[in-house]
């Protein structure tokens, strides 16, 4: 049995080597979901996500965006709204999210994406200004701040995912039995705050919605990356 992240789905596509195969392991259950945040420094002018992508279509490759490298998630989701928004922006790669952070912090660079925990006292003490949720609902650690879906771009998604697959040859009743254990701890209230804490949430999938997520994460990332020509460093 073995742990999977959203950020797997895509090394595939932006690798030359094959890491996994889809039909190596059944989906067991997913556990937490963490949407990127798009985050800019506090003294740009933009308030909100449509001034943002206003500015950027009528100043294509003005805007810098920071990733933690080439292939890396916050790459991909730069590609996702650049193709999303018809806009155009430059990546700066680096080789994390801490140096990332930090330039954005000294005003280096203009804008990244991320989960939340690394940003929250930074938007909190003014240096960073949150601009959008890349998922399906608010967080409740920044409630004021929409997701994409409400400003207008509902296929800008980019959403961190941690589940539980097993081998392919498992047999469905020890999967579906591994699964309702799951759901019990992932439904508790210990469970659910825990998961906000960390700027996610708990969202139990049972093996069938599980392994229908997969596979729309799987053509959905391999479109972004295909139409970008992204490639891991």
């Amino acid at each position: 049995m073995m742990e999977y992240s959203g950020y797997h789905v895509i090394t595939p596509f932006v690798s030359k080597q094959q890491q996994w195969e889809q039909s190596d392991f059944q989906a067991v259950a997913n556990v937490i979901s963490a949407p990127q945040i798009i985050v800019i420094r506090s003294d740009l002018p933009f308030q909100n996500f449509k001034e943002f992508i206003a500015y950027a279509k009528a100043n294509p490759g003005k805007i810098n965006f920071a990733s933690s490298g080439n292939g890396s998630l916050q790459h991909v989701t730069g590609a996702m709204i650049e193709q999303q928004a018809g806009i155009k922006m430059v990546h700066v790669p680096y080789k994390g999210t801490g140096p990332a952070l930090q330039d954005l912090l000294a005003g280096q660079v203009d804008i990244t994406f991320g989960t939340a925990p690394p940003f929250i006292g930074h938007i909190a003490n003014g240096k960073l200004r949150v601009l959008a949720v890349t998922g399906k609902t608010r967080l409740p650690s920044l409630p004021d701040v929409p997701t994409t879906a409400e400003v207008g771009y509902p296929k800008i998604d980019a959403t961190s995912w941690f589940g539980v697959f097993a081998p392919a040859a498992t047999p469905k009743a020890i999967i579906d039995k591994l699964s309702a254990e799951i759901a019990k701890v992932v439904q508790s209230p210990a469970f659910k705050q825990k998961a906000i804490d960390l700027g996610s949430s708990a969202d139990y999938m049972n093996p069938k919605q599980y392994t229908d997520y997969v596979i729309a994460e799987l053509k959905k990332w391999s479109a972004v990356v295909k139409s970008a020509n992204i490639e891991a460093e």
